[in-house]
């Protein structure tokens, strides 16, 4: 066990549509960075399929999953958008910007990309909260010790 174990965050799933390319990415390397306006940033990896489609958008949406949302987060945590459809036979719906909202989403917030900073392996992109809505007032769903936690 090492200490970065230690810090947890809720279980999300950051979703994108970038020209009509929808993919989504679970997400725990999330966090606030302003009051006002309202901001958060999220950690993605150079590599992964979200980055690029990330980089060719200006929004992006967290879905902040429940804690019965284990089966959909692990989906989208394993699966690759460039060769798999993870919204096939999903139940997801619109924001009004397009961003999809999946199933077991127990809070959403939608975010206009400010910024990106370079963050070794990962990229950091800055947005700034334009739509937030929460759908049950309950506890997420949990990540660390380096795993999902119920």
């Amino acid at each position: 066990m090492d200490a970065l174990g230690k810090l947890y965050n809720s279980t999300t799933i950051v979703t994108m549509n970038a020209g009509g390319k929808m993919n989504g990415i679970a997400v725990a390397w999330i966090t606030r960075v302003s009051i006002n306006p309202p901001m958060i940033a999220i950690s993605i990896g150079k590599a992964r399929y979200s980055h690029k489609l990330l980089n060719e958008t200006d929004k992006f949406g967290v879905c902040i999953m429940e804690k019965s949302a284990k089966e959909i987060v692990v989906l989208f945590g394993t699966k690759s958008g460039r060769n798999y459809d993870k919204f096939a036979g999903i139940d997801y719906s619109l924001s009004k910007n397009d961003v999809p909202i999946l199933p077991g989403t127990l809070a959403y917030i939608e975010c206009q990309i400010k910024s990106k900073a370079d963050a070794g392996d990962h990229t950091i992109f800055i947005g700034e909260v334009i739509d937030q809505k929460v759908f049950k007032d309950e506890a997420p769903m949990l990540y660390g010790e380096h795993r999902i936690l119920l």
